[in-house]
């Protein structure tokens, strides 16, 4: 069984997902994308991603379909207080 702290301390897609996040994705194609989130929404995850050689970046749309695993390194979790029950 899980205990209740346990989960009340549990990342949430919400804080990982959340914009400035460095993510790398991988999609169902087997490209690898390595970025920061920029904005994500039901249609799917805006990245902000380096152009390679150059300083320049550009914003890479993945729709969620084309998305088959996202990797994130550190979650910025909420602070959540947990009372016991």
């Amino acid at each position: 069984m899980v205990s209740q702290e346990w989960l009340a301390q549990a990342p949430k897609v919400s804080d990982a997902l959340k914009k400035g996040m460095a993510v790398s994705v991988a999609t169902w194609s087997g490209q690898e994308i390595t970025g920061t989130v920029c904005d994500r929404e039901q249609a799917g995850l805006l990245l902000e991603v380096r152009e390679p050689g150059t300083d320049s970046e550009v914003y890479s749309f993945l729709p969620w379909s084309s998305i088959e695993q996202v990797k994130i390194r550190e979650v910025a979790q909420r602070r959540v207080k947990y009372l016991p029950g």
